[in-house]
């Protein structure tokens, strides 16, 4: 126990390090003097664990294999420099950039302490989930405050707008992020859309495992009702398999995005490399975020079609939902290793095969491709004689009709000019931004799968059915009901906030500011271009709308209101006139 106090203590001294060195600017002496302290942490680390493993004070495995190699390779270096005579300082400033991967896991080893912390005191999941978003904007905004973060300081109201909307992976600005951020402070906001997106934590419930080879009983009841996952057997490496999924699928947009970005308008390795990153991990966790000012429709990237078609790809693959993915790549394993099986080593095919999709798979795939199809052919109805006609080509038009339909379901991309719109794109805009994607992803919105419920309970009414069914199951009661709750209040906090607002704004357009705030609710951050022009007020008030969207107003409603005890008698029925 106390050498873990002593690694939390490290950690404190490492994370102050980071944000000295790339928060502030600093005389090449106190420069020195951190790459000694970045020296002297990993040396302590690497010394600790080696320590505690000698001392069986926690079992070696691959988990710890990989975690001890970074600090004890890292001293090695340093030190065989050192012996065939450079100058201490001199290698130290050679491996920068190891000592400061070390730092950053010795910072994700404290994040992980203060986890299980949490995990042991008696919150409830919710407001464990909730806590966990604002402590993510919380510590954006102090690093977004740093000097070195903007290009010309930035007001607190600002940056907090700036990183709940990051977290919120909405993509709402209201300043210029091209101009108004360095590097540093782009890689803060980076980092928030990415932890936003996938959750803190499940981030925070991979790195434990990773640091601990292991998980408690009560860390696995949070992570099972964070990933909604009706198993509690392999949650962890199911938290594993959905951060490394996503990271590929990150890093494979990544690469496909650098080699197709034009190099006279992205000259250097480190210009593309980053762009290619910042919008890959933006279009993934459906923010909407980019290191441009006119995002897709400026004038270098207005017209790279195969960029704004891979963003696409990739806002959908985070909108569908990490089950849902994991789902359809089993499926597709299944489908594939059943054809060899059938074709090629001539086995009999069975005529009654496991059922591997789900229900809530079968449901969202076909409600994300009918809402595809539909957005793609109605934006191009009504805007073929509007913002397409600067697209000529057919390969220009289907790219602007297919991320017109992609991006309002939470993304906020855009390669049009939005207040050009006409008013039927306008109101179909707001329609998808209201679904919004499929639950357990990254995206925002009633969901997919609560949207498909509200037309199947329309349907059996219609019908005259006791039961909601869809693909040959019964829809649970309990479903329905949750999605009615999901729909009534999220009506309630956008409206209640578009009337605030519009007594707030009463210069500005009702439809823009609508528009506005089914954006920031759904988390959308397409704008008709009146976010930078808002007042303080309506600022925060868009916070609170993005932060209820993200989290969820059910969920904090849930996580504020204790439970009641379940009677075990029913009262009489009594019918209620509804029309």
């Amino acid at each position: 126990m106390r050498i873990k106090r002593i690694i939390q203590f490290l950690t404190l001294i490492a994370l102050a390090a980071v944000l000295y060195d790339y928060g502030f600017n600093q005389t090449k002496e106190a420069q020195r003097v951190i790459e000694y302290i970045y020296f002297s942490v990993t040396l302590a680390f690497a010394l600790l664990e080696t320590y505690r493993l000698l001392n069986h004070d926690i079992p070696f495995n691959l988990f710890y294999a990989i975690r001890i190699f970074l600090p004890l390779s890292t001293t090695v270096v340093i030190m065989v420099d050192w012996i065939i005579g450079t100058p201490l300082t001199n290698a130290i400033l050679e491996h920068e950039g190891m000592f400061l991967a070390n730092v950053l896991l010795l910072v994700l080893y404290g994040l992980t302490a203060i986890t299980n912390v949490l995990y042991r005191k008696s919150f409830s999941p919710a407001l464990i989930f909730t806590g966990s978003f604002m402590v993510v904007i919380v510590m954006g905004v102090l690093l977004l405050k740093l000097p070195n973060a903007t290009t010309h300081g930035i007001s607190f109201i600002n940056a907090l707008f700036t990183i709940t909307s990051a977290v919120s992976v909405t993509g709402l600005s209201v300043v210029d992020t091209q101009t108004a951020f360095t590097t540093f402070g782009k890689t803060v906001i980076l980092i928030c859309i990415q932890l936003g997106g996938l959750g803190m934590l499940t981030l925070t419930a991979f790195f434990a495992f990773f640091f601990k080879g292991k998980s408690s009983y009560v860390e696995g009841l949070f992570i099972r009702d964070f990933l909604s996952s009706e198993k509690f057997g392999g949650l962890f490496e199911l938290a594993l398999k959905i951060v490394l999924l996503s990271l590929f699928v990150e890093a494979c947009g990544a690469v496909f995005m650098y080699f197709y970005l034009p190099q006279t308008h992205f000259p250097t390795f480190f210009d593309r490399a980053f762009f290619s990153i910042f919008h890959a991990i933006s279009a993934f966790c459906n923010a909407g975020f980019s290191t441009l000012s006119n995002n897709l429709y400026q004038e270098e990237v207005r017209f790279a079609y195969p960029i704004h078609l891979m963003v696409c790809v990739l806002i959908i693959f985070g909108g569908l939902g990490f089950s849902i993915t994991l789902n359809l790549l089993t499926l597709i394993k299944n489908t594939i290793w059943g054809f060899y099986e059938h074709y090629f080593l001539h086995l009999p095919k069975f005529e009654h095969s496991t059922r591997i999709a789900t229900l809530n798979t079968r449901i969202v795939i076909h409600t994300t491709a009918i809402l595809l199809v539909v957005g793609t052919v109605l934006f191009w109805a009504f805007e073929h004689n509007g913002v397409m006609k600067d697209h000529p080509t057919l390969l220009g038009k289907f790219t602007v009709a297919f991320l017109g339909s992609v991006t309002p379901r939470t993304a906020g991309f855009n390669n049009v000019d939005m207040a050009a719109l006409s008013a039927p794109t306008i109101f179909m805009t707001i329609l998808l931004m209201w679904i919004g994607a499929s639950p357990a992803s990254t995206g925002g919105g009633i969901k997919t799968s609560t949207f498909a419920l509200a037309v199947l309970n329309i349907v059996s009414i219609v019908r005259n059915k006791p039961r909601v069914e869809a693909a040959g199951r019964e829809v649970p009661q309990d479903s329905v009901n949750r999605a009615f709750a999901i729909i009534v209040l999220s009506v309630a906090v956008f409206c209640t906030a578009f009337a605030i607002m519009a007594y707030a704004e009463p210069k500005l357009s009702h439809t823009a500011v609508f528009f506005e705030c089914v954006s920031a609710y759904s988390t959308v951050g397409l704008s008709l271009g009146i976010t930078m022009g808002l007042s303080d007020f309506s600022k925060i008030l868009l916070i609170i709308v993005m932060f209820v969207g993200r989290v969820g107003a059910i969920t904090i409603l849930i996580g504020l209101v204790k439970d009641v005890e379940c009677s075990h008698y029913r009262l009489p029925k009594e019918s209620v006139l509804i029309n």
